[in-house]
């Protein structure tokens, strides 16, 4: 049962993907349109994912559960960027690579496939801790994932405004409106929904479009980037569910924590590369990859939990 939704989850996927891919090569969008759907997803659709999050029904996990998870993604999360560094160092990666690999490794898809996939094989009750991930995934690639992606650029000296996106005031608002229970009206509800909406859509067009000019050959040829898979997304989410089963008997938050580490690498860091000049060719490929083996190493993962 898990698997099969798993694999009408990543067939979704894909054919979102393949519509970029598509509108690509047909010619119907060009380069620096891409640039601009990164932009407007970064900025505008992702912030809107992550309030209208927050109005969900959160009161049937106890507070201290929603802060024990939450420190739980803090020291996941530091962990990964530190592991990134780690990988890139045992695989020796290029300098030019460096970067890339150290977001494919900390950044899964919490969101896009995190959440649906969280609903069907965890259930509902699961949602406020991926939301918990989500807000962390946010603050961390706002702060972080941005500060590596302008570390080497040619610009003016940074300050602490150059830091203050629009994701990361998204992020804060939806800590408020969790923390204090905010009732906001429907009307913003309803407006967040609807920037909300088009994230999916918009940014797997734009990996799409990303992949138009790859070679699927060049890819299964990788054979670091296959290393790599094996041990973030095969290795590591196995190894961490042995370790928490007998330490960890909350089989909710367990089972949560395992499925945040085994998710394919995420969209985002795509996107980010998109808007701040990069080359997104290189996540744009562990996007496919681990997305593809995903449909088998999560079943797999989710048999030792």
């Amino acid at each position: 049962m898990s698997g099969l939704v798993v694999l009408k989850q990543m067939i979704m996927i894909f054919i979102l993907i393949l519509t970029g891919f598509i509108l690509y090569k047909k010619k119907m969008i060009s380069d620096s349109a891409s640039k601009d759907l990164s932009a407007l997803v970064v900025n505008v659709c992702s912030p809107g994912l992550v309030i209208v999050s927050m109005f969900n029904d959160l009161s049937q996990i106890p507070r201290e559960n929603v802060i024990f998870v939450g420190i739980l993604a803090v020291i996941f999360y530091l962990f990964l960027i530190f592991f990134g560094y780690f990988l890139v160092w045992v695989l020796k990666v290029p300098n030019h690579l460096k970067n890339a690999y150290v977001l494919m490794t900390v950044f899964g898809n919490t969101g896009f496939i995190g959440i649906p996939v969280a609903l069907a094989i965890i259930g509902p009750e699961s949602m406020v801790y991926v939301i918990v991930f989500n807000f962390l995934f946010n603050f961390t690639i706002f702060t972080f994932g941005i500060m590596l992606l302008k570390n080497g650029a040619e610009e003016k000296k940074r300050s602490w405004k150059d830091y203050l996106s629009p994701g990361l005031i998204a992020c804060m608002a939806a800590f408020f409106i969790y923390w204090f229970q905010l009732e906001l009206p429907e009307e913003i509800e309803t407006l967040a929904g609807y920037y909300g909406n088009a994230c999916t859509l918009l940014s797997m067009i734009v990996i799409g479009i990303s992949l138009a000019g790859m070679k699927l050959k060049e890819m299964i040829k990788n054979k670091r980037l296959l290393i790599f898979t094996a041990i973030r997304f095969i290795a590591f989410p196995m190894i961490l569910a042995l370790i928490l089963k007998p330490v960890l008997t909350d089989f909710l938050i367990r089972a949560t924590v395992v499925l945040m580490a085994a998710l394919p690498v995420g969209n985002f860091p795509a996107m980010l590369c998109e808007q701040y000049g990069k080359d997104s060719k290189p996540i744009a490929e562990g996007i496919v990859v681990t997305t593809v083996l995903s449909v088998f190493t999560i079943t797999l993962t989710f048999m030792l939990v």
